[in-house]
């Protein structure tokens, strides 16, 4: 597994791979986009610590819910869609740092086993996993998705959150994921992608598609209906499929989050102007040697990421939180 590198190198890395990046070959964005998620997370991770707490991910709003709010209903939502309860094992595909499988496996009283590319994300995982006390329920496996370290029909139940949109071959992880599941276990899945507004013959679409793949390590975003046609392919039973971003409040979007009239302490980070000083500050203590090198340019490029997040999403061509629940057979015919 790639080792973590510090800031400035990992940034400087993750640029000249993405550079390279569209003009590979399958085979090799396979090999190679699992060190760019890694180099992005090298760089990233503390900003989005900073910024969103200890979950990395989007959830529908209400005028009265707070992101972290939101954030755990749509946790507790993937309990209720999964049936997950205790003596139960299910698996977090591409956990972060473990915000969401902490939650998880405290409400429901399964185990969850989190797995993630980033070494990095993974040693501030097991750090916040031993502050919860929840050693004997949560467990980090350092892992490309693309070849999950489990036996087959390993887990009772499995969900991944915004996190398949890193992957350069869905259907190789989805098919991954169907072989870990057992017969009759289920799949929730909120992800990255396209909506049916998206306009590839539009240059307007195809810039910001372009400035929310490079800025947050998401290679060739699928439509919705790819999304469903490659979980299909692998041999999943769809039960539902739906954009739950659309479940927000009209007045708070989905991507309030990253805009000033989301104004509560907690979110001072993600607002244009916290995101601008933040920058800027980093930038000082970086010429101070306090910050790391490069700390002011990843600061830089996540302000790039939200702003073409922010216009995606009130063009309406984008979504972060497009939901398929799905199950294994429970006779499943041998290849």
């Amino acid at each position: 597994m790639e080792e973590t590198k510090e800031i400035g190198a990992a940034l400087e890395e993750f640029r000249e791979l993405q550079s390279r990046y569209p003009d590979q070959a399958q085979q090799d964005k396979v090999n190679t986009q699992p060190i760019i998620v890694s180099r992005f997370y090298d760089a990233v991770t503390s900003f989005y610590e900073f910024g969103w707490g200890t979950s990395f991910h989007f959830a529908p709003r209400s005028s009265n819910r707070s992101l972290a709010a939101s954030q755990r209903d749509q946790q507790e939502e993937i309990v209720k869609l999964l049936g997950l309860e205790a003596g139960m094992i299910a698996g977090d595909i591409g956990c972060g740092i473990g915000g969401p499988m902490l939650h998880i496996a405290k409400v429901s009283g399964a185990r969850v086993a989190g797995v993630n590319i980033s070494k990095h994300q993974i040693q501030r995982g097991r750090a916040l996993v031993e502050k919860a006390g929840l050693e004997q329920s949560c467990e980090f496996i350092q892992a490309n998705f693309l070849d999950l370290p489990f036996a087959d029909n390993h887990f009772d139940a499995m969900y991944s959150i915004e996190a398949v949109c890193h992957s350069p071959d869905r259907v190789q992880a989805f098919g991954e994921v169907f072989r870990a599941l057992k017969p009759g276990g289920k799949l929730v899945i909120f992800d990255w992608v396209l909506t049916e507004l998206y306009d590839d013959g539009d240059p307007w679409h195809r810039d910001v598609r372009g400035r929310v793949e490079f800025a947050n390590a998401t290679p060739s975003l699928f439509t919705a209906q790819e999304q469903i046609d490659s979980i299909r392919q692998v041999g999943f039973e769809i039960l539902c499929a739906d954009d739950h971003a659309r479940n927000s409040d009209p007045e708070t979007p989905w991507y309030c989050s990253l805009e000033s009239r989301d104004l509560s302490i907690s979110s001072l980070a993600r607002m244009p102007l916290g995101r601008f000083c933040t920058a800027n500050v980093t930038r000082l203590l970086e010429w101070l040697r306090i910050a790391p090198p490069g700390a002011s340019d990843a600061a830089k490029m996540l302000n790039i990421a939200a702003d073409a997040l922010v216009e995606a999403g009130r063009l309406g061509i984008f979504t972060p939180s497009f939901l398929v629940q799905a199950r294994k057979p429970e006779s499943v015919r041998e290849p």
